[in-house]
């Protein structure tokens, strides 16, 4: 399992998992989206970039995000 930590100010942290090829966008905010399906050359290339959230933005705009909204 691979993690970018502190991508943006709105994002927290970005967590891969090679075993399911999902990932992870854990918000400051206590949000949390998962994506399916997500191969591990298109993480890594969030990863490697040099503008980490636009990347991500990229990968995510469209696909289907299943979110958790935190309950306090």
């Amino acid at each position: 399992m691979n993690m970018i930590p502190s991508v943006s100010r709105q994002i927290a942290f970005v967590q891969y998992d090679d075993q399911s090829s999902s990932m992870t966008v854990q918000y400051h905010t206590g949000f949390k989206a998962s994506y399916t399906n997500v191969k591990q050359d298109e993480y890594l290339l969030v990863f490697t970039s040099a503008n980490r959230y636009d990347s991500l933005m990229r990968l995510t705009e469209s696909r289907y995000m299943e979110g958790n909204i935190p309950t306090t």
